[in-house]
């Protein structure tokens, strides 16, 4: 639940409300208690984060949870929010699928961004070091052709999405996998939806434009042209066509049309944003009213003015790129108009991106607190188009559909469970990072890197001097027992001199003593 308490809800609502918040062809893709009341205020933040409204994962109460030796889970954002902790690892279900896989159990969270969920699930592409074994069946067989160490890993989990696909996991008790790596995602202005497993055809209207990503990092798609009304607002400098286009990066996590304020180091001849700016002269009360229009690999997709101009914050919903940042950011303004493929069946090969018009008939599953499994009824597109995939590429069917909720049109919840029994959480959902994250008590077996927000057995950095503490005993164990070999030694090798020394002195000048004066003799040369 988004708030536990009637208190909470209402103090969660006054934050949201303020100021301050920021077949095997194409059949198969398309389907015929936490902290109490405290509060922890990052710096930066003007706003505290609240973790008596998050529902927390108790690993105590799951009898399949493990702890995933000396792996830390640490995460850093430009705008100073941290989520801290360790890894874990138990059964995550979504939908009807089910695996059991690790992730985040995050112990410590500043940002109020989290306020009222539960953590965090990315939809995206694993970095390099968390690349999952791609499915059978990629582009190489259709032409043809993971611990030690002494310090904690900071390594990410493998994002959930890989997890629940991986092909190299068989159905059992603990895992019910997805059989096609690839989804989509559509939004209203009040709801949204995830299809797992490809698309329903029924959710589009018209023809499914496919293009593929340009990298394998982000979902990426060659941006040739922006046009506001009919103003070119991408006016490149070089003649040469292969250099006259900008990335473009479909982002669920970002509200806006982000688009640079910049000429990008001469690529463009007029900053996109300044010159949208003049066009409309104020920002946040525009004198034009106009559609943009967004070329992508030679398709173009329409952003109305009811899209991109937000009546409930009364402004706009056009936004400059961050300093560096070499492209567009394309976010919830298409996603509440165009349903938008992921498809990763290929993956790393080749990744493909599917945008269709939503069908105003289609209605997504209800909201997240009462989500059970919604099934994506099968049948045989009759408007799919794959002109501009890649050679012999087929859209995938959607499986499985996972209802979104969509709190104040920028983010997106679901619902998903871990452990066994389950314990159910509410968690943003992204399709910009690969991050698998759920608030998590702090429990003594498990190291806790920072403050223990969410309450447990352990706190502050009590896990990492636990950890010191055991091995400084483990250390002091080994030299005993190396100090008791050492003095073993050197009493045996004693007693054997000593008796060799006794055993000489019986046939001449008897002694006591083993270092009478026959053995001086031997040592000191004569003795008067």
């Amino acid at each position: 639940m988004l708030a536990q308490t009637e208190y909470g809800r209402q103090q969660l609502q006054d934050l949201l409300s303020s100021d301050n918040v920021r077949g095997e062809d194409l059949e198969m893709l398309s389907g015929a208690g936490g902290g109490g009341a405290s509060t922890r205020e990052g710096k930066g933040f003007k706003i505290p984060f609240y973790p008596g409204n998050s529902t927390v994962f108790d690993p105590m109460k799951s009898k399949t949870f493990r702890v995933v030796p000396k792996a830390m889970f640490l995460l850093g954002y430009a705008d100073n929010t941290h989520l801290k902790g360790f890894q874990g690892h138990d059964v995550v279900q979504l939908g009807d699928f089910f695996v059991d896989t690790k992730f985040g159990g995050v112990t410590d969270c500043n940002s109020p961004d989290f306020n009222g969920v539960d953590g965090i699930v990315g939809f995206g592409m694993p970095v390099q070091h968390q690349a999952a074994p791609p499915p059978p069946s990629g582009l190489g067989a259709m032409m043809g052709g993971g611990g030690g160490g002494a310090g904690p890993s900071t390594t990410l989990p493998i994002p959930l999405l890989f997890a629940l696909s991986d092909p190299s996991v068989k159905d059992n008790a603990r895992n019910h996998m997805l059989e096609r790596r690839a989804f989509s995602f559509m939004s209203t202005d009040t709801a949204a939806e995830i299809q797992l497993g490809g698309y329903d055809p029924d959710a589009v209207d018209g023809r499914m434009f496919l293009t593929p990503s340009i990298t394998i990092n982000d979902y990426v798609v060659v941006a040739l042209s922006l046009k506001f009304g009919d103003i070119e607002l991408l006016d490149f400098t070089p003649k040469n066509p292969r250099l006259r286009y900008l990335p473009a990066i479909m982002d669920s996590g970002t509200s806006c049309l982000v688009i640079p304020d910049n000429t990008m180091n001469g690529l463009l001849k007029e900053s996109p944003f300044g010159k949208w700016k003049k066009i409309v002269k104020k920002t946040h009360k525009p004198v034009v009213k106009d559609t943009f229009h967004l070329n992508i690999a030679g398709a173009v997709f329409d952003i109305d003015y009811d899209d991109w101009w937000l009546s409930l914050s009364n402004q706009s919903c056009i936004q400059t790129a961050p300093e560096g940042f070499g492209g567009i950011l394309v976010g919830d303004v298409l996603f509440r108009r165009y349903l938008v493929l992921f498809d990763l069946r290929h993956y790393p090969e080749t990744v493909v991106i599917g945008i269709g018009k939503q069908s105003k008939a289609y209605v997504p599953s209800k909201h997240h607190a009462t989500i059970p499994k919604v099934p994506a009824y099968k049948r045989k597109p009759l408007n799919i188009s794959a002109e501009h995939a890649p050679p012999r590429y087929k859209a995938p069917m959607a499986t499985d559909r996972i209802g979104i909720w969509n709190q104040e049109e920028t983010q997106y919840f679901i619902n998903l469970t871990v452990g066994t029994p389950r314990q159910k959480f509410t968690v943003i959902f992204d399709t910009g990072s690969s991050v698998f994250g759920i608030f998590t008590r702090c429990i003594p077996t498990a190291p806790s890197y920072g403050t223990c927000t969410f309450g447990g057995g352990s706190s502050g950095g009590s896990g990492m001097l636990v950890e010191g503490a055991i091995m400084v005993l483990s250390v002091a164990v080994l030299l005993c027992i190396a100090g008791i070999m050492v003095n073993m030694w050197v009493r045996k090798r004693h007693d054997k001199q000593e008796a060799l020394a006794r055993s000489k002195a019986r046939g001449k000048n008897p002694s006591n003593s083993s270092y009478g004066p026959e053995r001086l003799a031997g040592l000191y040369g004569a003795v008067p």
